[in-house]
């Protein structure tokens, strides 16, 4: 070996230990200057009767099955989160978050993506009404349906090998004593123990519940284990790797990118692969807050410091079945009226009724007209019902409900008469007509209010509800006045969306000292909206070039070199956004979007550094990094793995900081 191969390796490894120190200095800069997200106080404590009076609708429900179940134990998570900021979270500011399955339609979708498919094409975005739906706990404070809630923590006492058998009883490839598996070169190996001692064995290492576990293999496998499953080992690009719990199943392809993941974690046979992902969902989850089904769907609890963006499955109703499941086997072994303990969340400002299913007919605002003389308006779905009007061919009338399914040989919609008053008529007889408006005025929402699909109080239904500064378009006034109680307003909101609001809870924009702006910003990025003023806050939403913007403050800070204006999208979103990135209604001359941006507040940045799926490359691409191998030193995630070399460590780090110094 010569003196210069001697030097070179010399030379490398100087470099080496430079860029390990390098990293560590990073690391500590961070920890030290990265802005931590302001959330909501959250508390738990044990729930005493009464103790929950300004939560509509609680206490009765919970004092119903203590009586039922004395050995219940319920413990209330406070969020402190308001409940319509949720459900905003939870929906329009990310868009596919919640799925339903592709055979629901009407109420059940989303109105702005339609039938858009989403994962494995077999899904639609969901509803603001079916994630209020499911997401509100007093629908499940019921004997059938509150398991979702159960504490998931691995209790002894109740829970055994009998137990999850119960669970895998449906599932015809977990029965038998001995587990066979295909290997990689296709031969059939066998594990000296059965599915349900696998369960048991990995519940017990890891400090979690073994039906929780049995549950949730059901619920990502299915009774059948169809071809496309990662649990079959016969994958053409991963055969012999396995993975019961689908940890990492995400991106365009999941069953690949789930396999893949078995793969660089030596998942090779189905033991494995049930043990190695019940220490994901232990270390992911339970540890970071999330220790019931709900909280695992719906991310809720900010004890890691963050909210709604980790969720372990994006169906919509994944809790409600898999929790209906472990109930199932607690009911067969008799363990029903053990002591079982479930925590409970409660979220301000929650409507007075619990949410309801948005079975059967589909909200609409729009107008129609009918196309023959003498048709009844009745006050049911039915011929036999009692006539409260009779139209005529041209009448045009407002159509707030669309009927999913023919009752008594015709579809009845819900309409509304130009008095108010609203009936039923038969699809028959009417056809949709354009909008049938009066005005169109620049307005905002001067307090926080609800968008009904019809004028009045009674007999409409809330589609959504309109944050405080959020600007929308009145396209009709005085037509409905003293409805209820109230002068009423149809409006649209920038997503198209349509509905009616009281009128005095709208002023026009040139009576108030609110600002509209719009993003400003190169025509292929967008601007990120922020939760807090800084770059190291989480994105609320990213808006694209053009987006209009109400200002609720201006220059309500500074930080990152940026001046900042919190503002409100016209989803009704509130965040922070750069001043450079708005131009004001009132400038007449456009400002250029600023050319530079060392903070990346634009995303025009490579995905492949985007840790964190915020659209941008940062200082919080490194923080996020840094936490996972603080949180999980041994374990596995693709997002984490900047150069893809199926490791996550400070080479990931490295290749960030590179990334962020040559841009």
């Amino acid at each position: 070996m010569s003196k210069n191969d001697v030097s070179s390796k010399i030379n490398i490894r100087i470099l080496a230990k430079k860029v390990v120190i390098l990293n560590i200095i990073i690391c500590i800069m961070i920890g030290l200057l990265l802005p931590k997200n302001i959330l909501a106080a959250q508390t738990k404590y044990p729930y005493t009767n009464g103790g929950l009076a300004k939560y509509p609708g609680y206490d009765e429900l919970i004092q119903n099955l203590q009586s039922k179940h004395p050995n219940w134990h319920f413990t209330i998570l406070d969020t402190g989160l308001d409940w319509n900021e949720v459900i905003k979270n939870e929906t329009v500011a990310s868009h596919g978050r919640n799925l339903i399955y592709y055979t629901y339609s009407g109420n059940w979708v989303c109105s702005i993506c339609g039938n858009k498919s989403y994962d494995t094409g077999k899904w639609k975005c969901a509803s603001e009404s079916s994630v209020a739906y499911y997401m509100d706990p007093r629908n499940w404070l019921n004997e059938s349906n509150i398991f979702q809630f159960e504490n998931l923590a691995y209790n002894g006492e109740i829970q055994n090998i009998d137990g999850v058998n119960k669970i895998l009883s449906t599932v015809p490839w977990a029965r038998g004593d001995k587990i066979s598996y295909q290997k990689s070169d296709g031969t059939i190996g066998t594990l000296d123990k059965s599915y349900a001692q696998a369960i048991m064995e990995a519940a017990e290492e890891v400090g979690i519940s073994p039906y929780h576990l049995a549950a949730r293999i059901k619920q990502e496998q299915g009774a059948n284990q169809v071809a496309s499953s990662t649990g079959r080992g016969d994958n053409s690009a991963y055969p012999g790797y396995y993975n019961f719990l689908n940890i990492q199943a995400t991106g365009s392809d999941i069953i690949g990118n789930a396999l893949k993941y078995a793969q660089t974690q030596g998942w090779d046979n189905p033991e494995k692969s049930i043990k190695g992902g019940a220490k994901f969902i232990a270390a992911a989850y339970i540890s970071r807050g999330q220790s019931t089904l709900y909280l695992q769907k719906f991310d809720v609890d900010n004890s890691d410091g963050s909210l709604y963006y980790h969720q372990y499955m994006q169906n919509v109703s994944a809790a409600y079945t898999e929790g209906n499941t472990v109930r199932t086997s607690y009911e067969q072994m008799g363990l029903l009226d053990s002591s079982i303990n479930f925590v409970i969340p409660v979220y301000n400002n929650m409507p007075q009724d619990p949410s309801t299913s948005p079975e059967g007919t589909a909200s609409v605002t729009q107008n129609v007209q009918v196309n023959k003389d003498g048709i009844n308006v009745r006050s049911g779905k039915s011929t036999s019902t009692a006539e409260i009007a009779k139209v005529n061919n041209g009448d045009i009338l407002l159509r707030i409900e669309l009927a999913g399914s023919k009752e008594n040989g015709y579809y009845w919609d819900k309409v509304v008469l130009a008095d108010g008053r609203k009936g039923y008529i038969a699809r028959d007889f009417i056809a949709q007509i354009n909008d049938v408006t009066n005005c169109n005025i620049s307005a905002v929402a001067n307090v926080n209010v609800n968008l009904r699909n019809g004028p009045g109080t009674d007999g409409t239904k809330i589609i959504t509800t309109i944050t405080s500064g959020q600007s929308v378009t009145v396209i009709e006034v005085g037509k409905y006045n003293g409805l209820d109680g109230y002068n009423w307003s149809r409006i649209k909101l920038g997503n198209g969306t349509q509905g009616y609001v009281v009128s005095d809870y709208l002023t026009e924009v040139a009576s108030t000292n609110y600002v509209i702006a719009y993003v400003n910003c190169n025509a292929d990025g967008k601007v990120n909206v922020r939760s807090g003023i800084g770059t190291g806050y989480s994105v609320v939403t990213s808006l694209p070039k053009d987006t209009k913007v109400t200002v609720l403050q201006k220059e309500a800070g500074s930080a990152n070199g940026y001046v900042w204006d919190k503002i409100v999208t016209s989803d009704g979103l509130e965040g922070y956004i750069a001043s450079n990135y708005l131009r004001y209604e009132d400038q007449n001359v456009q400002n250029n979007p600023p050319t530079t941006d060392p903070q990346q507040n634009v995303n025009n940045s490579n995905e492949t550094y985007d840790v964190n799926g915020d659209n941008t490359v940062n200082s919080a691409d490194l923080y996020y990094v840094i936490k996972f191998l603080k949180q999980t030193p041994d374990g596995y995630n693709a997002n984490y793995d900047v150069n893809k070399d199926s490791k996550v460590n400070s080479t990931d780090l490295y290749q960030i900081i590179v990334y962020l110094k040559q841009h």
